[in-house]
């Protein structure tokens, strides 16, 4: 009876054939790290580039299906430790294209992210005296948001 073997024939230059078998351990290889009804968090296993998987889906008559899969990334990476301190959650005090100010009352803290982009601004340097300038008139304007409230 004839045997079916899943492989990789490759034929040389000499016409010498080389046989290679698919190897099957019935070992998985995923790890699935979560999971809900039609989604899923998984890491590969294997010898050589190991990798993180999200599979997610949405119904088709989906209103917003951006915002579902946000929703989703959201919820099956929650588990995930993180080294990268999530963004500060507060009132906005500026908002523009190279600087962001944030205060939170309930923490007591204030989160200033500048972005220079090296294209746009070769004296970077320059810039970045510039974007200090703004965010201290910011300071500057909302010295009473930050003060303690008196009890």
């Amino acid at each position: 009876m004839p045997r079916k073997l899943r492989g990789v024939l490759t034929i040389k230059a000499s016409d010498d054939l080389e046989f290679r078998a698919d190897r099957h351990t019935g070992i998985s290889s995923q790890q699935e790290i979560a999971a809900d009804r039609s989604s899923k968090l998984y890491r590969t296993v294997g010898e050589k580039q190991c990798k993180m998987v999200l599979h997610a889906t949405a119904p088709a008559d989906c209103p917003d299906p951006r915002a579902y899969f946000m929703d989703k990334v959201e919820e099956l990476t929650r588990g995930l430790a993180s080294d990268a301190k999530p963004r500060l959650r507060g009132q906005r005090l500026m908002e523009t294209d190279d600087l962001s100010v944030t205060f939170s009352r309930k923490t007591r803290t204030i989160e200033a992210t500048l972005r220079i982009e090296l294209e746009k601004y070769p004296a970077y340097n320059n810039r970045l005296i510039n974007l200090m300038q703004q965010l201290s008139q910011c300071f500057a304007i909302n010295q009473t948001t930050f003060r303690r409230p008196r009890p």
